[in-house]
């Protein structure tokens, strides 16, 4: 069963005896838990510490005691009570400690912070502890949270786990490693669009899931999305928790951060992702709503971004014929940041970052490609990289960025097919011209893997229509009778290139970095 517009049910947080617990999604001393404090903040270690064991297996109990701590205990001068009279001291004790120690923000941060660690979870927890006056001091001791396991992984006991499904989600989580490094040598927004393709592939929607009468379990967590079980499905909560864990396990060249995030989506409940790119700027990601079927099919609502009338609580994404309009519960204000997540006004743009005025702004240039690459940045060939101040031209670059840079190079023509494969939707329309120009067969398609000088040439060699160079180049390291030895010789003829280091070198199979490329482009097409 596939998916359709999902905007639809996270059975959010359930009553429960003494505190109503938000156990959600999550990540490592997390972005959320980062935002925490004090007394907030070491139980939070506890808590994830523990959690952590659950899903490791060392642990089978979910009744987690908390140390004792310092920012818990008071002087009754501190408390404003006086010795005399223990049971107002207790009270105050007690009003001190509710302003001090805010569980319920506690959990949540936890839940988001922790898509594995906390798959076991249900959604209710509760919390004990004792108040105690000694030595002219109020404390708080004894402290216990509980947190009641999912009926699909409860053990024994009400508040233990199952040995059996933390082995199954053991195996899912090594899927999910494996998918990792399968992309690992792929820039960061080809990583993101792979992520969202890879969960879309592996599951669908589970709709008979948001129906009343089914448990919270299986269809909330990621474990259905990397079980190897193509009969299990998730819903929205799945795919968003799928989604960050896969962000949290990955290495990015540029600060990249995910954000799982709650709310309603066309005044449904939902589950995404928010995701600071290295621009600085945040972006949203709706894997759910980019399956097929659903409106945002296959990358509207993958790294988009749109009009805030609120001041960052409401943003309206246009994905076409349609508008999706995304509110943020008002538990998530102050939770990343001061306020709300504020998205970017407009989509992501792959490699770019809006340089200033002719390039302006750039502090990472070297003299050899500091013209070339600002000329690069003013004719849109490519912009910034991980910054507002940065090109980064000792990045390597794959197949697909240097044909979408030599496509731009060339007033973005126009391609009468579409690739037999999918390729990321910012790279579609350049490599659909490269191949219908022949500049790359279906052995060739989807490069996402690094180019090299020699590769980077024969590109911009082709793109001019091969022609002839007068007569050959003398490499060393060029065998004259290569199929792209004619590329070279022509690059040289036209001082595209001089070769590489001196002492009659090309270096061929050195691969091309973005300031190369844009050393290359400059003298081609300046």
């Amino acid at each position: 069963m596939k998916k359709r517009w999902a905007s639809v049910l996270l059975a959010l947080a359930l009553a429960c005896a003494l505190l109503p617990g938000t156990a959600l999604a999550a990540e490592r001393d997390g972005p959320a838990g980062g935002r925490l404090a004090g007394a907030d903040l070491a139980v939070y270690r506890v808590l994830r510490a523990e959690a952590a064991k659950i899903a490791g297996g060392s642990r089978t109990s979910t009744v987690i005691d908390i140390p004792d701590q310092p920012s818990l205990s008071w002087t009754l001068e501190e408390l404003g009570a006086a010795k005399e009279d223990r049971n107002a001291a207790i009270n105050r004790l007690k009003e001190k400690t509710a302003q001090t120690l805010h569980l319920e923000r506690v959990c949540t941060a936890l839940s988001l912070d922790c898509p594995y660690e906390m798959f076991w979870s249900g959604l209710q927890y509760t919390y004990n502890c004792s108040y105690s006056i000694r030595g002219g001091r109020g404390m708080v001791q004894n402290l216990t949270v509980s947190f009641r396991p999912a009926q699909d992984y409860r053990g024994e006991g009400e508040y233990t786990v199952n040995p059996a499904k933390v082995d199954a989600a053991q195996a899912a989580a090594e899927n999910a490693g494996n998918v990792v490094e399968k992309h690992k040598d792929e820039s960061d927004e080809e990583k993101i669009a792979s992520y969202c393709m890879e969960i879309c592939d592996l599951v669908s929607y589970d709709s008979a899931a948001t129906g009343m009468g089914v448990p919270y379990g299986d269809p909330w967590q990621l474990v259905s999305v990397f079980d190897g079980d193509p009969a299990t499905n998730v819903v929205c909560e799945g795919y968003a928790k799928a989604f960050q864990y896969l962000c949290d396990l990955s290495s990015f060249q540029g600060d990249v951060a995910c954000h799982t995030v709650t709310g309603t989506m066309n005044g449904g409940r939902h589950m995404w992702n928010v995701v600071r790119m290295g621009d600085g700027a945040y972006y949203l990601v709706d894997v759910t709503n980019c399956d097929s079927g659903a409106v945002g099919e296959p990358d509207k609502l993958l790294l988009a971004g749109g009009a805030s009338p609120d001041g960052g609580r409401t943003h309206r994404i246009s994905t076409g014929p349609y508008d999706a309009v995304y509110i943020y519960r008002e538990e998530q204000e102050d939770l990343y940041a001061e306020g709300y997540l504020a998205l970017s006004g407009s989509a992501y743009v792959p490699d770019a970052v809006q340089p200033g005025p002719e390039g302006a702004g750039f502090t990472d240039l070297h003299s050899w490609c500091d013209t070339e690459a600002r000329w690069a940045a003013d004719q849109g060939i490519t912009n910034g990289y991980g910054g507002r101040d940065t090109f980064a031209p000792d990045v390597e670059c794959t197949h697909e960025q240097i044909l979408t840079m030599l496509w731009r190079a060339l007033e973005e023509p126009e391609a009468g097919e579409e690739l037999p494969v999918e390729v990321p939707a910012h790279y579609a329309k350049a490599l659909n011209w490269a191949y219908e120009e022949g500049l790359m067969d279906r052995r060739g398609m989807g490069r996402s893997a690094p180019c090299t000088r020699l590769g980077a040439v024969y590109y911009i060699w082709k793109a001019r229509g091969a022609p002839e160079p007068s007569q050959a180049a003398s490499f060393s390291d060029v065998d004259p009778g290569s199929p792209a030895a004619k590329a070279v010789s022509w690059a040289v003829e036209e001082g595209i290139t001089k070769g590489y280091g001196g002492g009659g070198t090309f270096a061929p199979d050195r691969v091309c970095t973005r300031g190369e490329i844009a050393c290359f482009l400059y003298r081609a097409f300046h």
